[in-house]
């Protein structure tokens, strides 16, 4: 557990955390898709709140929903679908959670590459169906004229700065021999409108860009930046996203 991983402990990381634009509703179809053993049960590591459990959960016999963050954890109840009787919620590190499986699916959200993963696949594979897959599912904005400007912005205001673009959290787990990949696959890109000040405020709900890691001026900078570079494609300051995801599932290994 690094010292940004604990900013998502902070009530406002998880208050701006709703500013994040959702899953596009293919994820699920393709979350569904790979169930193919019974109970239909799906362990859901590092779930924040709940942005995978709760889509899912309708589909679904059960959900276990696992995050280190009590804040995090209670925002996800208190949104729509967190109170549902199929979802589990539980306060823990996903490597001393209790778990009542077995799982026919696990979701990671963004949140894997937080996790001590030889622990954390250790705890999770006993608790597998045999032909149960992780999925790792990555989203976001794709197609944006404006990102150079706003990369400005995260490099001076970042408390991260070795960030490698480059990186793929999904080859470094099979590289060291804890995944066995079956498949990826990219969503079709769909449209997603949000104002621009809901576009600046879920920067704020990542770790290196949380408010409380920066003083009062330093915020205000880093959002007057944002807006300045999305604001000429803001139509009466809505943004047009193109949100796409892309999912990796395989076979995990202890």
């Amino acid at each position: 557990m690094t010292e940004l991983a604990t900013t998502f402990q902070q009530e406002a990381v998880a208050k701006a955390y709703q500013h994040r634009p959702p899953y596009p509703d293919e994820v699920f179809d393709r979350l569904e898709a790979l169930i193919t053993d019974e109970p239909r049960r799906v362990l859901d590591i590092g779930a924040g709140e709940g942005a995978i459990a709760r889509p899912l959960a309708p589909r679904v016999e059960h959900v276990d929903a696992i995050d280190f963050s009590a804040p995090m954890v209670e925002a996800g109840r208190e949104r729509p679908g967190g109170d549902r009787s199929n979802i589990t919620w539980q306060v823990n590190a996903i490597e001393t959670a209790d778990l009542e499986g077995p799982y026919a699916l696990v979701t990671a959200g963004a949140s894997i590459h937080w996790m001590p993963w030889e622990e954390t696949f250790a705890r999770i594979v006993p608790h597998l169906t045999p032909n149960a897959q992780l999925v790792v599912i990555e989203h976001g904005p794709v197609e944006m004229p404006w990102w150079d400007g706003v990369v400005a912005a995260i490099q001076l205001h970042s408390r991260k700065k070795d960030h490698d673009p480059k990186y793929s959290v999904v080859e470094a787990i099979r590289d060291r021999g804890l995944l066995e990949l079956n498949g990826t696959v990219l969503t079709a890109p769909v449209t997603y409108h949000q104002k621009v000040a809901d576009y600046v405020e879920q920067f704020h709900s990542t770790s290196s860009l949380a408010r409380d890691l920066m003083t009062p001026e330093e915020a205000a900078d880093f959002d007057a930046r944002v807006e300045e570079a999305v604001r000429p494609y803001a139509t009466d300051g809505v943004l047009a996203l193109k949100i796409q995801a892309e999912l990796s599932w395989g076979r995990p290994r202890a």
